[in-house]
């Protein structure tokens, strides 16, 4: 009896630690254009889990257009059946995702334009304020792993344009980019929006009575060739277009603790690497449209304050939009931060 106990017991041990030897497939679906710097920095973190977990933890990367956007991705991201395991374990996700998966946390407050002025200022405000953000993020359901910043945004135009009121008289689209709330937020603001699906974004803008302004980063303008129908750029950045690296709780929690310190490091310093090039980049992915014909517009310095005030009063008239995705307290709260910030820094 007790030979057979111990066969038993050596068998069951057996399978847990050959079941404990398989790897871990972490399912993540990202917005990141298929070979971009973006892309290719992603598949790098990848590569960098799996050296530090000796090939037990493998991120698999999906792309997120073709599992319907942002939105499509959220609805796999939740089982379809209670007890079931998801199709998607996480994502990488801008500002908008977040927001739509954690409305608390208020992520696409940090995409007013004008708002910041650098990275440092981004940096700051995301150390003082990410406790709250993170608490949202996992009241539903997801770990933060770490922000990226992809690049930031430019208005990309088809005729010349250098006010505020020139741009609202011209009818705008975010690049494809989902989100009803933002548009309707900016319609309070006074803009002329249309809400133009991702892949009608390239027609519309060709067309005579379509789009004539995109909303985007310059490398998405360039890889999607916005630019050939918008050959204006104006060139100031306007914000940071931010991507967050979630991934589910219980996910998470299935890779052995002992690792959990080290890969969230990968992430720090994967966040690092973005920083580094992210302004590089933009300035590339920028002279590049100029010399296949594009226009930068340059701004002279009273121009500029009148963007940045206009922006000032556009925000809070956002920010007091029933149920606005832009949020009043939180916009008040980041203002104030950013503006103890520059006194201390003599800014």
């Amino acid at each position: 009896m007790r030979t057979k106990q111990f066969t038993l017991f050596f068998i069951f041990g057996f399978v847990l630690s050959v079941l404990s030897a398989q790897p871990i497939t972490v399912k993540i679906a990202s917005v990141a254009p298929p070979r971009s710097p973006w892309d290719i920095e992603q598949k790098a973190l990848a590569q960098e889990w799996s050296r530090l977990t000796n090939g037990r933890v493998e991120l698999k990367f999906y792309n997120a257009g073709s599992l319907g956007g942002e939105g499509g991705v959220i609805k796999k991201m939740k089982a379809l059946r209670p007890g079931q395991k998801s199709p998607i374990d996480g994502a990488i996700f801008t500002n908008i995702g977040v927001y739509e998966l954690a409305p608390d946390s208020h992520a696409l407050t940090l995409t007013v334009p004008f708002l910041f002025r650098n990275q440092d200022e981004v940096s700051y405000a995301l150390e003082v304020l990410n406790p709250d953000i993170e608490k949202a993020v996992n009241d539903a359901g997801f770990e933060l792993l770490g922000w990226f910043n992809v690049g930031w945004a430019n208005f990309f135009t088809k005729t010349e344009i250098h006010t505020p009121a020139e741009l609202k008289k011209a009818k705008m689209g975010f690049s494809g980019i989902a989100s009803p709330g933002l548009m309707a937020a900016f319609k309070s603001a006074g803009f002329t929006m249309e809400d133009i699906p991702g892949e009608k974004m390239l027609q519309s803008i060709k067309s005579a009575n379509g789009i004539k302004v995109a909303y985007c980063i310059p490398m998405y303008a360039y890889a999607t060739t916005y630019y050939t129908g918008l050959t204006y750029a104006i060139d100031v950045p306007l914000n940071p277009i931010m991507s967050a690296f979630l991934i589910a709780s219980d996910t998470w929690k299935s890779i052995p603790k002992e690792y959990h310190t080290v890969l969230k490091e990968a992430v720090r310093k994967a966040e690092g690497k973005f920083i580094s090039v992210q302004q590089q980049s933009d300035r590339e992915y920028l002279e590049k449209m100029r010399a296949e014909g594009s226009t930068l517009v340059k701004l002279t310095p009273a121009e500029l304050r009148e963007w940045e005030r206009s922006f000032k009063v556009d925000a809070e008239k956002m920010a007091n939009v029933p149920n606005s995705v832009i949020n009043g307290p939180f916009y008040k709260k980041l203002s104030e931060l950013l503006e103890q910030y520059r006194n201390g820094n003599g800014r």
